[in-house]
């Protein structure tokens, strides 16, 4: 199941379901003018925890169906393998087509959750959460005992030991993960466009002035370049003054960068 190219995944994590539902219009309005151009279907939507409480079930029915992209419910399940396990069938029955959860639920939780969805013929990609993106080398150490580099290879044997589709981490181990494990997809969050190179350009990446919690990010230059599959993009597009060019924009440099990439790689 692995992409053609890096896909673009924006994440929805507004104040409100009607801001959210307005950046997945932008999005369906784009995939149905651009349905003959394969990139097109190149974007998710990212669901997470705070939209999916406050407006549950019929929120995500309804951003799917204003924008028409797959949908990656980000829930980072965590908890014993059964409740895992139940967890991921009810989102399975909600039609979304990615979920999360942590690797650090082990590999016996992990496995119970692709058991299940195999059992039932549930079929969604199913992402491990590494190490947040937060997390420097001195928080990680505070709560895993290590420096982030070797935790992340360390959850990344796990989840190649238990069948999921891949791992959540940031760009700057996306390449290492990728040596060991060639199968297993990465989705990195944190990724920032680069700026616009014109004032006049309408696709202003401007973001609020709410601190960023983000500690180990990328351009999505760098991401692609770490063999990235999945690049998440939040406030660089939802608090762009005109989020369709600030789409525009990142999918331009995605493709941008995978065909510097392949050219590199392929001289000949």
């Amino acid at each position: 199941m692995k992409p053609k190219t890096p896909q673009l995944v924006i994440a929805l994590d507004l104040p409100s379901l009607e801001q959210n539902l307005q950046i997945a219009r932008v999005v369906g309005e784009k995939m149905r003018a651009e349905a003959h151009i394969s990139h097109s279907s190149n974007i998710w939507l990212k669901v997470g925890l705070r939209a999916f409480i406050r407006d549950g079930k019929l929120g995500l029915e309804q951003i799917r169906r204003e924008s028409g992209a797959r949908i990656f419910l980000d829930l980072k399940l965590y908890d014993i393998p059964n409740t895992m396990a139940d967890a991921a069938q009810e989102c399975a029955a909600l039609g979304v087509d990615m979920i999360t959860l942590h690797a650090s639920a082990g590999v016996y939780g992990m496995r119970a959750v692709m058991e299940r969805l195999d059992r039932h013929n549930q079929h969604m990609l199913v992402m491990a959460v590494s190490a947040l993106t937060s997390f420097d080398d001195e928080s990680f150490a505070r709560v895993y005992g290590c420096g982030v580099d070797s935790g992340v290879r360390a959850l990344s044997n796990l989840a190649a030991d238990s069948g999921v589709s891949g791992i959540v981490c940031s760009p700057l181990e996306s390449s290492t993960i990728k040596s060991a494990h060639p199968n297993l997809l990465t989705l990195t969050p944190g990724i920032r466009p680069a700026p616009e190179s014109s004032p006049q350009d309408s696709g202003d990446s401007s973001v609020s002035a709410k601190p960023d919690d983000q500690k180990r990010i990328a351009t999505i230059t760098q991401a692609v370049q770490a063999q990235a599959d999945f690049l998440v993009i939040g406030r660089p597009i939802y608090h762009s003054h005109n989020p369709a060019a600030a789409i525009e924009s990142a999918l331009a440099q995605i493709n941008h960068a995978s065909k510097h990439l392949a050219k590199n790689e392929n001289p000949l």
